[in-house]
């Protein structure tokens, strides 16, 4: 299966240095190829194999960072 792009709108972003905690923690997560967290845009956007890892994985991945996260619109 191809890799899917997810975008998710982050809340409790307060710097850039959450924006990275944020992406480890996601990489972290079976699956994942990519994390790109702004903090200016309060989003991430994910790329992920979605055989492997799953959107709730991802959002739990960002709680357990400590940040709220919402499924984005503007995804592919």
């Amino acid at each position: 299966m191809s890799d899917v792009t997810k975008s998710f709108q982050i809340e409790g972003m307060h710097c850039t240095s959450c924006a990275m905690t944020i992406d480890w923690e996601i990489e972290d997560v079976e699956g994942v190829r990519e994390s790109r967290t702004s903090y200016a845009d309060g989003r991430t956007t994910v790329i992920f194999d979605p055989s492997v890892a799953s959107e709730s994985e991802i959002a739990a991945a960002i709680t357990r960072a400590g940040f709220r996260a919402q499924p984005s619109t503007a995804s592919r």
